[in-house]
């Protein structure tokens, strides 16, 4: 029994086995005729303990080839049941291939390398996933076991080799494999381009140019731009410049970005062609290059500019260059050529003392050195930085003699300086230093000669004598203008002093050869004025006619004292001749009232008492001078006394007491209405006058004047100590004395005599606030001018305003309306402007103080916007002054020919204020304009530049800021235009027929790089053309 059961179990079993072998074979059937699934679908009855190695694989191996995710995972599983099977070379081969086709590299390099013998479509597929991960070496190996092969591997392994060769610049193996794939069918059209890169980098330019020449005929458009600039660059390198000229331009026209590099190159290429204003054009536009490249672009941007006589740009491009280090040398060269520019064109914001010695401090190039030491005495001989170049020499302990001569002009220049700005103190220091060096006779003369000035201006008539005085005698020469100008200089200084017989003297002597018919006029009065003072009237008269046959300005003031000295020697027709026509000419003169109260004083000493009272009427209608009105009233009183008309007299008598008790006529109106009341019997009531005013009882009448003519006697003595508690006495005890203005006038100058300055003022105020006109002329213009030397405008203004209503001189009016125009100049245009629109009508004017009343005006025109006509008067200003109202006129001349978009023009304007003028704060706003300028005409190399020297020198916080914002808008203008200069890397697609069978993947995305050859280790110029370091710099 248990023998059939057994035979059962061997025949079922080999059924079994039958069955199974059966299925298996007609799996592999299925599988031999590429039926994959099918044949899965039978692999996959065979339960997991009947799977044998050879199934498994052959499960795995359909799943890999319908692409199914599980092939890797069935593959290891095979690899786990059976380590040792038959099928791991196979397994190996798969997986490799699975992993290359899922771009799984690095696998598939490590199954590749398990296979003990690959195909030489397996050896690609390693050596291009080895090329694929970066690992040139290794892919090399590979390509090179196929590329000599005669597989249809061969030509791409080959080429691929030799690419790799390129990428480790191996230039010759990749030449020479290069060369061969030439007439390749699929390669032949891409290798001339690595060809031609490989001439390049190994510097073998005419090959370059032979090879690459015929191809930039036929060039695909897609090459065309990268051959063009290999060719541009290879001429550039063997100096061919007219070649490099025309491919650099095929190259950018080619491009939509460039580099800073290429326009450099192509701007040298010009530059060396001697087509200058084509290498300014490219050269400009190099910004933020990397490296050397930015210096030696400023350097041949300022080479070009000077060739073009640019020489204001060329210094900005020096200065550029200047600040890079990359080559000292050119570093040197280029501060060299800046340094010489900043002498020869002397700009603001450049100061040329500290550029020279600068370059001494940083460099020492022996052929330059003396140069540059040679300047910096020049400069400081004729710098208009005076203040800086002053400072600098002024400290050296042992100065040569080179420095001392130019301490001496230096001293001079800012002594002239100071002067023409009315700083006399400090130009006397200037003149005063100037002296201390005697080199040159001309500057020790004039320094001498303004010294002089300065000390009559600031009214040390005394020094400013001897000064005058001192001064060599000149008969011939440049200087001999000056020693007539002396004499009337010191005519002056002597009239000024009270010295009237030496004043006269002097005058006279001027008198004969002078040509100025304003200065023969004033000549005239102050001659007049001396015979005047020295009691000699009828002399005196005689020159105040010849000023009259002038009549350029005070034709009413010599009229007015001709006519004082005509009556002084009995002339009086004429006399009276004189007044009546100021009454008929010069009604808004300041001596209309006096012309007026003489004739009427003439015509009471002749009785002509009619005509008196008329004159005296007229005075007290036209006058506001509480003196001259009181005067008249008590006249006429004494008119009419005198005629018997008492009752009428004793009305004017009255009225000037009531009226005016702080009048030195108020005791005479007293006694003379004593006199009346007397005359008529009614000394009653005369009393009751005197008693209706407390203060002036008759014994404290007494009492006042003598307390007060004792202070006056004191005063009179000069003895100012004394005096001045004399009237604080008097002023103490007389609170509402008959002579208190008086005391409080006297009071003022004692004080000042005795160096009381504060108690001076608040007397002079007090007269000023007081309801008399008394002495209020002489105190408002010491408190007027006062303020106004102490730049207190505000508080000058209003003294000067008041002063209007009082003034009796035309000098003093004259002062009035120059210091009403100055004082408000800042605080009211509006008062300004009026009182500016009277100074230009001025008969005797200079030019300084024309040119302040025009720039005012022009100010005013300029604001309301009429350009035009501000224009014209700022054109009259900067034609009258070379000082700040010249500078800010040329300023505004520039702007408004900018406005009308004549850039070249408003240049020329901002170069002339720079050259002519030393108002750093308009010089500062013209420059700021030129870079406005230098931005409409597209040039922002220059803007740059011209901004930063205004930031770098500087010192206007406001304008500052301005050059700043200015500045920054450029540069965020530049960085949204910046070229970046990154070339697009070329294509070279591997399409699947090109390989057949399965290796369509390996190229479809690949880029062949082209690199960038300006752009390598080291500095981009010295790489570019080490030629250019060579004797290029001058």
């Amino acid at each position: 029994m248990k023998k059939q059961i057994a035979l059962l179990l061997i025949v079922s079993m080999s059924s079994l086995l039958s069955a199974q072998d059966n299925l298996l074979s007609q799996a592999m059937a299925l599988f031999d005729s590429g039926k994959y699934s099918a044949s899965q679908s039978i692999l996959d009855q065979f339960s997991s303990s009947n799977r044998t190695a050879e199934i498994m694989y052959l499960n795995a191996r359909c799943s890999k080839e319908l692409f199914l995710s599980d092939a890797i995972s069935l593959y290891h599983d095979l690899n786990s049941a059976f380590p040792y099977h038959r099928f791991r070379d196979e397994v190996h081969k798969d997986l490799a291939l699975i992993y290359y086709r899922e771009k799984r590299y690095t696998n598939a390099i490590s199954s590749f390398l398990e296979v003990k013998l690959l195909s030489n479509e397996e050896l690609f597929k390693l050596a291009y996933s080895y090329f694929l991960i970066d690992s040139l070496g290794e892919a090399q190996l590979y390509f090179s076991k196929i590329m000599n092969t005669d597989s249809k591997f061969a030509s791409t392994s080959q080429y691929y080799y030799a690419f790799i060769a390129y990428k480790r610049g191996l230039y010759k193996s990749s030449l020479d494999n290069f060369k061969e794939l030439s007439d390749d069918e699929k390669f032949g059209a891409i290798v001339p381009y690595y060809i031609s890169q490989i001439y390049f980098f190994q510097q073998e330019y005419q090959n370059l140019i032979a090879f690459a020449k015929p191809l930039s005929d036929n060039v695909i458009a897609s090459r065309k731009s990268e051959i063009n600039r290999l060719l541009a660059e290879a001429y550039y390198r063997t100096n061919d410049f007219t070649n490099a000229i025309e491919h650099f331009e095929v190259f950018i026209n080619e491009e939509r970005e460039t580099s800073s590099l290429v326009y450099f190159l192509l701007g040298h290429s010009y530059f060396e062609s001697k087509n200058y204003e084509d290498a300014i054009s490219n050269l400009e536009r190099v910004s933020n290059a990397p490296d050397s490249v930015m210096q030696y672009s400023s350097y041949y941007l300022g080479a070009s500019y000077l060739k073009q006589e640019h020489y204001n740009y060329a210094l900005q491009a020096f200065k550029k260059s200047s600040s890079y280090e990359y080559n000292r040398r050119l570093q040197e060269d280029a501060y060299y050529s800046y340094a010489k520019l900043s002498y020869q064109l002397d700009l603001p914001f450049d100061n040329t003392l500290k550029v020279l010695t600068t370059y001494l401090a940083n460099f020492d190039s022996p052929k330059h050195v003396q140069k540059i030491k040679t300047l910096i005495v020049q400069t400081l001989q004729a710098t208009s930085q005076y203040s800086e170049a002053y400072v600098v020499l002024k400290d050296i302990p042992s100065p040569s003699y080179d420095q001392k001569k130019a301490l001496q002009q230096l001293a001079f220049f800012l002594g002239v300086k100071e002067f023409n700005q009315q700083n006399f103190k400090e130009a006397i220091t200037y003149f005063t230093h100037t002296n201390e060096y005697p080199i040159n006779d001309t500057y020790s003369y004039l320094s001498n000669f303004w010294l002089a000035d300065c000390y009559f201006h600031l009214g040390d008539y005394r020094r400013s004598i001897d000064g005058y005085n001192g001064l060599s005698v000149v008969v011939e020469g440049h200087l001999a203008g000056y020693e007539h100008l002396k004499k009337y200089n010191l005519a002056y200084s002597y009239f000024k002093a009270q010295d009237y017989v030496n004043s006269v003297k002097c005058f006279r002597s001027y008198e004969k050869n002078v040509s100025d018919s304003m200065k023969l006029n004033d000549t005239y009065l102050r001659i007049a004025d001396g015979y005047f003072m020295n009691s000699n009237f009828s002399l005196s008269a005689k020159y105040y006619d010849k000023a009259l046959l002038c009549s350029l300005f005070d034709t009413d003031y010599a009229l007015y004292q001709k006519s004082v000295s005509l009556g002084l020697i009995g002339k009086n027709a004429s006399k009276l001749n004189c007044l009546e026509r100021i009454i008929d000419e010069f009604s808004s003169s300041s001596y209309y009232d006096n012309s007026l109260y003489d004739l009427a004083k003439y015509y009471k000493n002749t009785a002509n008492y009619d005509l008196a009272n008329k004159y005296y009427d007229d005075v007290i209608s036209s006058s506001s001078d509480g003196n001259l009105i009181a005067d008249a009233y008590l006249s006429k009183g004494m008119i009419y006394f005198n005629s018997g008309k008492t009752e009428l007299a004793i009305d004017e008598f009255l009225f000037v007491v009531n009226n005016y008790q702080q009048t030195k006529y108020f005791k005479e109106a007293l006694s003379a209405l004593q006199s009346a009341y007397a005359s008529i019997a009614k000394i009653e009531e005369y009393f009751s006058v005197i008693e209706s005013l407390p203060e002036i009882s008759i014994t404290k009448a007494e009492q006042d004047s003598l307390t007060y003519n004792t202070a006056f006697m004191k005063f009179s003595e000069l003895d100012y100590e004394v005096a001045s508690n004399s009237f604080d006495k008097y002023l103490q005890r007389f609170e509402s004395g008959i002579f208190r203005i008086d005391a409080i006038y006297y009071n003022a100058i004692s004080s000042l005599k005795i160096g009381d300055t504060a108690t001076a003022i608040l007397n002079y105020q007090k007269i000023v606030e007081s309801n008399s006109s008394s002495h209020k002329e002489n105190s408002l213009i010491f408190l007027a001018r006062r303020s106004y030397n102490a730049d207190d405008y505000e508080k000058s203004n209003i003294y000067y305003t008041k002063l209007l209503d009082f003034v009796s001189s035309n000098s003093i009016k004259r002062e009035i309306v120059i210091r009403l125009m100055t004082g408000n100049e800042h605080t009211d245009k509006i008062v300004a402007l009026k009182y500016a629109a009277q100074v230009v009508e001025f008969e005797k004017i200079d030019n300084w103080l024309l040119s302040k009343a025009y720039i005012i005006i022009a100010r005013d025109e300029f604001d309301s916007g009429n350009y035009a006509k501000s224009k014209s008067t700022f054109e009259i200003v900067s034609n009258l002054s070379f000082h700040d109202e010249g500078a800010e006129a040329k300023y505004y001349l520039a702007y408004l020919t900018y406005l009308d978009e004549d850039f070249l023009l408003a240049e020329q304007l901002i170069f002339a204020l720079a050259e002519h003028y030393s108002n750093d704060h308009f010089i500062a706003k013209a420059f700021i304009l030129l870079a406005d300028i230098y931005v409409a005409q597209d040039n922002f190399f220059q803007a740059k530049a011209t901004l930063e020297s205004i930031i770098a020198n500087h010192d206007d916080e406001e304008l500052l800021n301005v050059a700043r914002k200015k500045w920054e808008l450029i540069i965020e203008s530049e960085k949204e235009t910046l070229a970046i200069g990154v070339e697009e890397e070329s294509f070279i697609e591997i399409s699947e027929d090109d390989f057949e069978y399965e290796v369509k993947q390996i190229d479809d995305d690949y880029i062949v790089p082209i690199p960038d050859m300006l752009i390598k280790e080291g500095d981009s110029v010295e790489i570019i053309n080490k030629n250019i370091l060579e004797n290029e710099f001058e």
